[in-house]
């Protein structure tokens, strides 16, 4: 039997021999990490969420940093900085708020990968973040390009 008869789900490191129902969504998540030797460590989270119906991008971001606001110990806004990429315009929010392990600084931007589906992404670093490393953390955000819309997630996902 071909992958075309049974569809593959892919992740980086292989692929599952699975047929995903296409009304699954996928909400993998990613996380790139430079190893702390016991202690924070700089990490950036890839997430997936479904848009709720009748939102717009702008409008489940600033519900997510209410939330935030609410749930993070000293949470505050620091900056946004403008991203734009080929086909639509976002804004990655600078914040910073107290972790046990103390301070943190955190770059957040949410993008559509296509109809209903977001990707998030997450950077975290003690405070306070280097600029250098801000600057590289918003380029590597900025550089996001998703697959086309076309394909279902769960052919795509790669987790």
């Amino acid at each position: 039997m071909s992958d075309t008869e049974h569809p593959l789900y892919w992740l980086n490191e292989g692929t599952l021999p699975v047929d995903v129902p296409g009304d699954w969504e996928d909400h993998t998540i990613n996380v790139l990490r430079v190893p702390g030797h016991g202690h924070a460590a700089t990490s950036l989270v890839v997430t997936r969420e479904k848009l709720p119906l009748g939102w717009t991008v702008a409008g489940y971001v600033h519900d997510q940093m209410r939330r935030l606001a609410a749930e993070l110990k000293e949470f505050q806004v620091t900056a946004t900085v403008p991203i734009l990429y080929p086909d639509q315009r976002s804004e990655a929010i600078c914040a910073r708020w107290r972790a046990p392990e103390g301070p943190m600084d955190q770059v957040i931007c949410c993008v559509s990968a296509g109809g209903q589906r977001l990707v998030i992404f997450t950077a975290t670093h003690p405070a306070p973040m280097p600029d250098p490393l801000r600057r590289r953390l918003l380029q590597i955000i900025a550089g996001f390009r998703p697959i086309a819309a076309a394909v279902p997630a769960a052919e795509t996902a790669q987790g």
